[in-house]
């Protein structure tokens, strides 16, 4: 079994997901990290029999640190193989996509292309926002979690690859906020179209520019409706 599972996700999915793996292997140590920094902290000694998990993270992965975890290196991804890269709600929503899902696989270099080793798939109807088919995702990852932990926590060999292939452009950053910055001229309901895609949530990235002057737009979402909707409880004060 793995000696060591680094674990790269948010500050409410991490202990979950920690203490669901120890449910399998109570003596796994799990290397919780959040940021670029705390992963290259956790990289900075060699280590055997080391593996890695992403979990819904944007932190890209050092290629050097994949080749490092002799146990491999799983993403987790909040989409299905036909929306690799960022953001893949935002951009479903915006293309009016009627399937949608989530997806396991080994990483490699290139972000979202390594082999897929399991995937969930739903229906989702056009005319909902980024945040209920990102919950639905969120959901699917979750259980494909679930299915795959114990061989994660247990099994240093290798996840089977499904066969499933990954398909569609891969989504970056720049792409997303270009489509996040919206002008003043634009018609209502092309407004409404945009900000269901890609302003909807707490996350803040909606903006307009009026005379050289970027304005972020807010939205009515709180920290506290995100963690609601994905089904986790907000953190309480201090830290406790």
């Amino acid at each position: 079994m793995p000696a060591e599972i680094v674990l790269i996700t948010g500050e409410r999915e991490g202990p979950l997901i920690a203490e669901h793996l120890r449910l399998h292997a109570p003596d796994l140590a799990v290397t919780h990290v959040t940021s670029r920094a705390a992963l290259d902290a956790a990289f900075e000694a060699p280590a055997a029999r080391r593996r890695l998990i992403a979990f819904t993270t944007n932190i890209v992965v050092p290629g050097r640190y994949i080749a490092a975890c002799d146990c491999g290196a799983y993403n987790f991804h909040p989409g299905p193989p036909s929306y690799p890269g960022v953001y893949p709600e935002s951009f479903a929503v915006w293309e009016g996509a009627t399937r949608f899902g989530a997806t396991a696989h080994a990483m490699i270099r290139q972000v979202d292309a390594g082999p897929i080793v399991a995937s969930e798939w739903f229906d989702i109807s056009p005319d909902w926002g980024r945040m209920h088919v990102a919950t639905l995702a969120f959901q699917a990852l979750v259980r494909l979690f679930q299915a795959l932990a114990p061989k994660l926590a247990t099994d240093d060999g290798a996840l089977a690859p499904s066969g499933e292939a990954w398909c569609g452009p891969t989504r970056f950053r720049a792409e997303f906020e270009r489509m996040c910055s919206v002008t003043p001229d634009m018609t209502p309901a092309e407004y409404r179209r945009r900000y269901r895609a890609f302003g909807e949530g707490p996350f803040r990235d909606f903006n307009v520019t009026i005379h050289g002057h970027r304005y972020t737009i807010e939205s009515p979402w709180t920290d506290a409706d995100l963690a609601r909707e994905m089904g986790l409880e907000p953190p309480k004060p201090g830290g406790a």
